[in-house]
């Protein structure tokens, strides 16, 4: 099955309503339906489902598209993974291979079954057994409530090298599942299976939809194994990826959502603590730096995010290490310093939470940051060595952000002159060199940059933005699709005045190649941007409100005004090229002869005929 027909099954397989419904109450207005959006503090239901459509919109927030779109917001991941979703909420396969046999290793609703399987025997060890004394002893040391044991299902291991797998022996889960879920290694001698978290306290890691896909392991403190590592992670496996996950984003992310904004710190027990404390958007990494695909999951709920790495010489040593990350990202960070280099949760447990959110409104961008570590203890009037190194080091970091536009948030350009004004004063530079400095920097990493378009699936595309001419133009075609055949004869792709414009209008042509009759929920869920979706969907909205009786008259009169605007342009160009005079005596005959014909054209007078 290809992804084209895939798209399309899992789309008539799935009701917007309904699964809607399951995220939230809905309410029936006459053909449509009423919620409340869980993405602004809504207390009048401003969110609206179409069925007759298949389409939803916020006319608040201005976002919108189809189910796909509504998934990938709500569960922060993309379309792929939106279609795997569905796909599997409506028992639909989307391979042509062989099904996986239920039972298998290679079954991902069976390791998903045996993680949620382990997660509650580490859970019931934890609570009930002899053997976890130390590790409720841990806990309670730790400030972890009751109430926090069970909101993240925290557990406990035995120390004993088979336990888990001989608990599997009256499951159905076999040792080669248990290895497949990361749960079990195999000896490199014996090749005998052993418990990979044996003797250790136990984090369960969710994944956004809240199904268990992993497990933390900390040592208890008083093993004296001096070879065991403190914390062991899950490795890699169908379920589990570091890069793509943070520690409590299922409990996090509507805390996030609501208030735009997630810290991010480095353990497990700082996002109990901080949890625990009422700081609900907290999230943490897995056992690995943030990365790019860290920050494109968080920027799905946040437009903020403060770093918050441990207060020693080696959580600042990580911070600066992916500051230009970020930089690139253009992603708003705000890097956190604690005092006392105390991590969060002691500092939380320790100086309360308003001490914390003191903390965090001291928090500097992430070039002021990196400003104040590349300038530490460098002279910049005596050491101009260090001095040009150091001002070379931070154009440089500055450079590999994606270029600013003209519609690049006011807020973000600010940032970028404050910041070349204060280089400027700080290594007492000429302001205007420094730009020039930063533009050629730019044109030497241009081929490394996304181009805009795809650089920030985040921005927000508005028919208010579009070209008139453009917006009039789809929304005739959004409330009839088929007439894109009739609009394809006239009007060129590359007549389209934005990008937007153009991919929507290339999306049209591509539905209607072969002149068989596309609906409009088709033609939804053949774009896989979420921007894209919710402007198709705001056109449609609009052509809907205008009640457009003729679409095809309508369409005409707009093509004949393209005409119009086109021949116009000529026209200007024309006048330019006479008034410059850059054309031959001939060439001028030539133009002033077009000329006087369009006008006696537009005013339907027709010319003389010779004789």
């Amino acid at each position: 099955m290809t992804l084209d027909d895939s798209r399309e099954v899992v789309r008539q397989a799935s009701d917007i309503a309904d699964v809607m419904g399951g995220y939230m109450p809905l309410t029936r207005q006459g053909r449509i339906y009423l919620a409340l959006c869980p993405w602004h503090n809504d207390t009048r239901p401003s969110l609206q489902v179409n069925p007759d459509r298949q389409s939803w919109r916020c006319w608040v927030c201005g976002i919108g598209g189809d189910i796909f779109s509504f998934v990938m917001r709500r569960e922060g991941i993309d379309f792929r993974e939106a279609l795997e979703l569905l796909a599997d909420r409506a028992n639909i396969s989307l391979t042509k291979s062989a099904p996986t046999q239920p039972g298998s290793p290679n079954d991902k609703k069976t390791l998903f079954a045996a993680a949620a399987w382990a997660e509650r025997l580490f859970q019931k060890n934890l609570a009930h057994s002899p053997d976890a004394d130390a590790a409720r002893r841990y806990f309670h040391d730790r400030g972890v409530s009751q109430d926090s044991v069970n909101r993240f299902h925290l557990g406990y291991a035995p120390d004993q090298w088979q336990w888990l797998v001989d608990q599997a022996y009256s499951t159905e889960f076999s040792a080669a599942v248990l290895e497949n879920v990361g749960l079990i290694g195999r000896s490199s001698t014996s090749g005998k299976p052993y418990d990979r978290f044996k003797g250790r306290v136990i984090f369960p890691i969710h994944d956004v939809q809240g199904r268990t896909i992993g497990f933390g392991g900390r040592i208890l403190p008083q093993n004296t194994d001096v070879k065991a590592a403190k914390y062991v992670n899950s490795p890699e496996t169908k379920l589990f990826s570091k890069s793509d996950n943070l520690y409590a984003l299922d409990l996090a992310r509507d805390a996030i959502s609501e208030t735009r904004s997630a810290i991010v710190v480095e353990g497990y027990t700082d996002v109990i603590a901080l949890q625990q404390a009422g700081i609900r958007n907290v999230v943490a990494v897995l056992g690995t730096a943030l990365g790019e695909r860290h920050i494109h999951l968080l920027r799905r709920y946040a437009d903020r995010i403060y770093l918050l790495l441990d207060g020693d010489e080696a959580g600042q040593r990580r911070t600066n290490e992916i500051l230009e990350l970020f930089v690139s990202e253009q992603a708003d960070l705000r890097i956190v310093t604690l005092p006392d280099q105390l991590d969060p949760c002691d500092f939380v447990q320790q100086r309360g939470v308003d001490a914390f959110s003191a903390a965090l409104e001291t928090s500097v961008d992430a070039l002021e940051h990196k400003l104040r570590i590349t300038t530490a203890g460098v002279d910049v009037r005596r050491d101009l060595h260090k001095a040009n190194e150091a001002l070379e080091s931070l154009l440089s970091t500055l450079a590999r952000a994606p270029r600013l536009r003209d519609d690049t948030g006011s807020d973000v350009r600010l940032r970028e002159h404050q910041f070349l004004a204060r280089l400027a004063r700080k290594f007492e530079v000429d302001e205007l060199e420094l730009r020039k400095r930063l533009s050629s920097l730019r044109r030497a990493t241009s081929a490394s940059v996304r181009p805009p378009e795809q650089a920030d699936e985040s921005t927000r595309l508005r028919a208010a933005d579009l070209d008139p001419y453009d917006r009039n133009f789809l929304e005739v075609l959004a409330c009839q699709p088929d007439l894109t055949i009739l609009a394809a004869d006239e009007i060129g792709v590359d007549e389209m005045s934005s990008a937007a414009a153009v991919q929507l209008y290339q999306t049209f042509i591509s539905a209607c190649h072969d002149g068989s009759p596309v609906e409009f929920t088709q033609l939804l869920s053949q774009i896989e941007s979420e921007s894209l979706k919710g402007l198709l969907v705001e056109l449609d909205e609009l052509a809907t409100a205008k009640k457009i009786i003729d679409p095809e008259t309508l369409l005409k009169t707009i093509i004949a005004d393209f005409k119009r605007r086109y021949e116009d342009r000529e026209g200007r160009d024309r006048v330019t090229a006479l008034e410059q005079k850059n054309l031959q005596p001939q060439e001028e005959l030539d133009v002033l002869q077009q000329m006087i014909e369009r006008q006696r054209s537009r005013q339907g007078i027709v010319s003389p005929t010779d004789g």
